[in-house]
């Protein structure tokens, strides 16, 4: 009886500190996107649309009136510097691999809305 005491006692402290770990982590929730274009002639839209730990960047072009649109799957993860600075680490496989690496985050909400700013470009949520 006590060794089945001592195992289940085991067992929820490793199930607590697992939840607690994982509600340490913060999460995104929808779609961020940000666009722009040169003198109307080529033009490019990039979103960024979070579900749980995973992310797709869609990304869509316009050169002379021709769109192409590319879309990669990934997962992200964001964590907090020592200095109270967050990061957030994108990984991607194969054509989207370029888009893999850890850059600065930031998020909020300013008067166009609420936004997230990943390595200096700001996205705002549709």
């Amino acid at each position: 009886m006590k060794k089945t005491l001592r195992i289940v006692s085991i067992a929820l402290v490793i199930i607590i500190v697992g939840v607690m770990l994982v509600s340490c982590s913060k999460m995104l929730m929808g779609t961020y996107s940000s666009s722009g274009s040169v003198l109307g002639l080529a033009g490019a839209k990039v979103s960024y649309t979070f579900s749980g730990s995973k992310v797709t960047i869609t990304v869509t072009t316009e050169i002379l009136g021709s769109t192409s649109t590319s879309e990669y799957k990934g997962t992200y993860e964001i964590t907090k510097a020592t200095d109270g600075t967050e990061n957030i680490t994108l990984k991607f496989e194969g054509d989207g691999s370029s888009y893999s690496g850890t850059y600065s985050f930031d998020d909020g909400k300013d008067d166009t809305g609420a936004f997230i700013k990943i390595g200096g470009s700001t996205y705002y949520k549709k």
